[in-house]
């Protein structure tokens, strides 16, 4: 789940990939110099890769931070590269990209170096044309490359350069995300387009609240005054009928809103939030997110869309539940889960949420036996396997097939955001 630190930029241990997000170029020597004086202080040989325009800053703001850029530089232990010289020549291949840093970290080893560190700024990917499928697939191949080990690496992302949805995957498919709460609001779809210092002003307005896998944000009949904004970790919504039958209304993911009656002065909640993850959220009084819709049209937009959304997203479960068999509607909501928040790996494509067979079986209206039996007739066909705390979709093909998708752009059609699967 990510990891969202608010402070301590420098805070980072050998063998993490961070993604960082910023806004500008003193948030990004906020972190990039610590960073670098922490690997060259560790003894790492640090290789700084930058657009050959911005390497003047960059080194003269190292050097405010008390590196000696001469010197270190001399010696090995600080490298500068731009983004041809870091990639090789084109066109861009992440696998060729991730066995040149293996071999950078042999080398870097064999000069008496105790390990590789890399800071990105990864606005070279842009001018090199990189698409953002192959852009995610490098990061998910150096997430493997790190990890206890020699290698750690920063890859830093100016936000306003880069696609929403681009960042968006990035933050809900990596472990380690270091980024202001006011860049995660505006990564939001509620909050998208908001000025900076509106972002800001929001963000300090805000309480921020941690709750524990297992436990709740609130529960079904609990006043209803606030609004919350996940920001790390998974959140499921559970409603519980009068002979104590539970149903999942949906999961919230990161920079999601949830509890929205709380705009509207509702006195009590109509079901539960109980983090499926260690989760943290911002939380505002309904009145106070109420009044930045009113007073900013952009986010006006953004609510009726984002409803738009919601009301869409229940007319298509609707239709499923009355049209689609049980194997269908299974297949539907993993496919909506990867597109949202799946992460490659070796075996398939990753949906790192902790979800039972009951809660499953909850989320397609269906009973835990008939979800149960599907899982293993999938197993079996080497279609998914699924766990307690992660499913694997091995086949994305043969899913969409039972999910009844004929092509890429029917995945569109089953909602969950992010960059589109390849099928």
């Amino acid at each position: 789940m990510p990891d969202v630190r608010r402070q301590g930029f420098g805070e980072v241990s050998p063998g993490d990939h961070l993604i960082f997000i910023y806004e500008d170029p003193a948030e990004l020597t906020a972190f990039a110099v610590p960073f670098i004086n922490g690997g060259l202080a560790g003894g790492e040989r640090c290789l700084y890769v930058v657009d050959d325009p911005e390497l003047p800053e960059i080194t003269e703001a190292l050097a405010a931070g008390g590196v000696d850029v001469d010197r270190e530089s001399r010696r090995g232990a600080l490298v500068f590269m731009n983004g041809e010289e870091y990639a090789g020549p084109p066109p861009f291949d992440p696998l060729r990209l991730v066995e040149l840093l293996r071999r950078r970290v042999t080398e870097a080893g064999s000069r008496g170096f105790t390990g590789l560190r890399i800071a990105g700024q990864m606005t070279w990917t842009l001018e090199a044309g990189v698409p953002d499928r192959a852009l995610v697939e490098y990061e998910v191949l150096v997430e493997r490359a790190t990890g206890p080990g020699p290698l750690t690496a920063a890859c830093m992302y100016q936000r306003d350069r880069f696609d929403q949805a681009v960042l968006l995957q990035l933050v809900r498919s990596h472990p380690k995300v270091v980024a202001g709460d006011h860049v995660y609001l505006s990564l939001s779809a509620l909050f998208h387009n908001l000025a900076r210092a509106d972002l800001q002003a929001l963000a300090r307005s805000a309480r921020e609240r941690h709750v524990p896998k297992g436990g709740f944000f609130f529960h079904q009949g609990d006043p209803a005054p606030e609004v919350y904004m996940l920001m790390s970790g998974k959140v499921k919504l559970v409603r519980t009928d009068s002979d104590g039958r539970s149903v999942i209304l949906r999961i919230v993911n990161p920079m999601e809103p949830f509890g929205e009656r709380g705009l509207l002065g509702a006195t009590a909640r109509l079901g539960s939030a109980q983090a499926l993850d260690d989760a943290r959220a911002l939380v505002w009084d309904g009145p106070k997110i109420l009044q930045a819709i009113i007073s900013h049209p952009a986010v006006s937009l953004n609510a009726i869309r984002l409803l738009e959304e919601r009301v869409e997203t229940e007319r298509s479960r609707l239709q499923d539940l009355a049209t689609s068999g049980v194997e269908r509607r299974l297949a539907r909501l993993l496919l909506r889960l990867a597109q949202s928040i799946g992460r490659p790996t070796v075996r398939g494509l990753a949906i790192d949420v902790s979800l039972s067979g009951q809660d499953l079986a909850e989320l397609v209206i269906a009973t835990p036996y008939t979800v149960s039996r599907i899982l293993a007739d999938w197993r079996r066909l080497g279609i998914a396997d699924a766990h307690r705390e992660r499913i694997l979709l091995l086949d994305l093909k043969q899913m969409a097939a039972v999910a009844g998708l004929r092509d890429q752009g029917d995945l569109t059609k089953i909602g969950g955001g992010g960059v589109p699967l390849e099928t």
